[in-house]
C-alpha cells in the first residue's frame, strides 16, 4: 500500500471513529432523559438537540428541573401508548407487626393507586389504599441525614425456662431499623444475636441459653436504612429469678387493622424514585401489595403558571435579570399579542410567551428576531 492510500485509509478509520464516537456521546445522553419523558416526548428531545444554543436543564436531559414543577406538559400534546416498565415490589414475607415495603422504578410524575392487603393467620383481612400518588410530590424524604437512630425505652422481659433461660429485650427506635443484640456476662460481651434486618421501630429480640443467677451485660444496636449505626450503653440484668410458668388467661385478641401507615420518598435514581411504605398494625399479619400506574406523568395538562414562570424564576430570579418585561401579568386591552407568541388562558404574559424553552437558533432563545416594544404595543 502507497502512502496516500495509507493517509486515505487513516482519514476513512477517524472518521468512522468519531462517527462511532458522537453516537455513543447522544445515545448516552439520551439514556440520562428520564425514561417517562423519552417515552411521550422523544421527538422533542430530538429536534431541540439540534438547536444551536440549547437549555442548559434540556441539554443535561435534567427534565425534572423545570417540568416536575407542575402536573403536566404543553395542552394537546398526546401521550405515547408505549407501555411504561412496571414498578418492583420488595416486601418481608412472614407474619409481622411492623412493615416496610418497598417501590422501586416508580415514574416520577406518574400517578399510582398503591393497595395493600393484610392478613392474619386466622384468615382475617383488612385493605389499605393510597390513592393518586406521585412520587415526586410525596413530603418526607427518607434522606441521609448522616445520624443514627435515637434508642429509647429498653425493656427486659421476664427470665424463662423452656427448656433453656431466656429473655427478650425490647426497645424503640425514632425511625425503622435493624435489630441486634450484644451480650454476655462482662461489658467485653462475647455474643451477639444474628440481625434482624427487618426496618421496624419497635424492636424484639429473644436471647438464650443463659446461665442461671448470672448478671449479663448487653447493649442494643440499630442501623438506619442508610447504614447509620445506634448503640446503646451497657446495660444489666440477672437471672436468678425466673418467671414461674402459668396458663395465661385467654384474651381475644385486638381485631386486625392497622394502627400508622406513612410513606417516604427514600431515593431517586437516574430514571425512576424509589418510596418506602411503613406499616404498623394490631396483630401479626403478612401483606400482599398492588401498584397501579393510573395517569401517567405528562397527559392532556395544562402549561400553567408553574412551569412558565416559577421555574425560570428558580435560576433566573428578578435580581439577576435586572429590568425585564412583566410576567404573570395580561395584556393590556390597547395590546395586540401575535398568534406566534403563546399566552395562557386570558392573555398572560409569561417567560415562554418570548422565550422557546429548550433552545433555539438565536441568543437568549428568542423565538423571533424583531421582538420589540411595538410587535404588541405598536408605534
Amino acid at each position: 500500500m502507497d502512502k496516500s492510500n495509507m493517509v486515505r485509509s487513516l482519514i476513512v478509520l477517524n472518521l468512522a471513529i468519531a462517527v462511532v464516537f458522537f453516537g455513543f456521546s447522544a445515545w448516552s445522553k439520551a439514556q440520562q432523559i428520564e425514561n417517562e419523558c423519552l417515552s411521550c416526548h422523544l421527538e422533542v428531545y430530538r429536534n431541540g438537540g439540534s438547536n444551536s444554543f440549547q437549555h442548559a436543564p434540556f441539554k443535561k436531559g435534567e427534565c425534572d428541573a423545570c417540568h416536575l414543577k407542575q402536573e403536566g406538559a404543553m395542552k394537546g400534546k398526546r401521550a405515547s401508548k408505549k407501555r411504561a416498565m412496571e414498578p418492583v415490589i420488595l416486601t418481608n414475607p412472614g407474619y409481622l407487626t411492623e412493615h416496610n415495603v418497598l417501590l422501586k422504578r416508580l415514574i416520577s410524575g406518574a400517578s399510582y393507586d398503591i393497595n395493600l392487603m393484610l392478613k392474619d393467620p386466622p384468615g382475617n383481612k383488612v385493605e389499605t389504599r393510597f390513592r393518586g400518588v406521585i412520587p415526586a410530590r410525596v413530603r418526607n424524604g427518607a434522606r441521609n441525614d448522616k445520624k443514627p437512630p435515637l434508642i429509647s425505652r429498653i425493656k427486659v422481659g421476664p427470665i424463662e425456662k423452656a427448656p433453656f433461660l431466656s429473655t427478650t429485650i425490647m426497645w424503640d427506635t425514632d425511625e425503622p431499623s435493624t435489630s441486634c443484640i450484644e451480650y454476655g456476662l462482662s461489658d467485653q460481651y462475647g455474643k451477639r444475636s444474628p440481625e434482624d434486618i427487618t426496618m421496624v421501630r419497635h424492636h424484639r429480640v429473644n436471647i438464650c441459653e443463659l446461665e442461671g443467677g448470672k448478671d449479663y451485660h448487653f447493649r442494643v444496636i440499630s442501623n438506619d436504612m442508610f447504614g447509620n449505626q445506634a448503640v446503646s450503653e451497657d446495660c444489666l440484668f440477672n437471672t436468678a429469678k425466673i418467671a414461674e410458668s402459668h396458663l395465661e388467661e385467654k384474651r381475644e385478641p385486638p381485631e386486625l387493622a392497622v394502627k400508622n401507615a406513612e410513606i417516604f420518598l427514600r431515593r431517586k435514581r437516574a430514571k425512576s424514585l424509589e418510596l418506602s411504605l411503613y406499616l404498623e398494625t394490631t396483630r401479626a399479619a403478612n401483606v400482599t401489595v398492588e401498584c397501579v400506574k393510573v395517569k401517567d406523568g405528562c397527559t392532556g395538562l395544562n402549561v400553567g403558571k408553574e412551569l412558565t414562570i416559577d421555574a425560570c424564576r428558580g435560576c433566573h430570579s428578578t435580581d439577576a435579570l435586572g429590568l425585564t418585561h412583566p410576567v404573570g401579568v395580561a395584556a393590556k386591552p390597547t395590546a395586540k399579542i401575535p398568534g406566534y407568541l403563546p399566552t395562557l388562558k386570558g392573555g398572560i404574559m409569561t417567560c415562554v410567551t418570548c422565550h422557546n424553552a429548550h433552545g433555539g437558533g438565536r441568543r437568549h432563545f428568542a423565538r423571533t428576531d424583531t421582538i420589540s416594544c411595538t410587535t404588541c404595543h405598536g408605534e
